[in-house]
């Protein structure tokens, strides 16, 4: 969870993960220009019992689908689990 995070300094968070592209990519330890932006909102929390909540893209009309990052994805509510749940309600839609 990010949240082991929230009380780490931006400067060591930002050398931290530079440490670890540097390894892997080979490029020089130097640090490029770097900003970190902290949201405590961004996402919630997916636990079991929250993620039992999140409906899918169907609907009681054939002419309705959900679309939204809180809906029913294999994701956390994050830009990419909205792109799937709009995928799947357009599919939805042009079967109807």
């Amino acid at each position: 969870c990010a949240d082991r995070l929230l009380d780490v300094s931006r400067e060591t968070l930002a050398r931290q993960i530079w440490d670890e592209v540097a390894v892997v990519t080979g490029l020089p330890s130097a640090m490029p220009p770097w900003q970190i932006v902290r949201e405590r909102r961004a996402t919630f929390a997916a636990t079991p019992a929250e993620n039992a909540k999140r409906p899918g893209a169907a609907t009681a009309w054939s002419n309705l689908a959900l679309a939204g990052d809180w809906t029913a994805t294999g994701l956390p509510a994050t830009i990419e689990g909205a792109i799937r749940s709009g995928n799947r309600a357009a599919d939805l839609l042009s079967r109807s």
